[in-house]
């Protein structure tokens, strides 16, 4: 009888245990999830960011890089 109320006890403690776990587990997902969609934003800002630099390179820049060119001393 002992064995069955220790066995009892046993299964609740780790029924407890288990739903703590998958409380964690929710809260784990949840973070990582919203960590996902802001590295998503991120990097499409990113991208028009270097898309609206290389534009305006482009149209600001010389043909010429001056660093091709050599020094008015040779």
């Amino acid at each position: 009888m002992a064995n069955e109320i220790n066995l009892g006890q046993r299964v609740i403690e780790l029924e407890i245990k288990i739903t703590h776990m998958q409380h964690a587990y929710d809260q784990l997902n949840e973070v990582v999830t919203e960590q996902a969609m802001r590295q998503d934003r991120l990097q499409a800002v990113l991208k028009a960011m270097k898309e609206k630099m290389d534009d305006l390179k482009a149209t600001k820049e010389p043909a010429q890089d001056p660093l091709d060119e050599k020094p008015p001393h040779y």
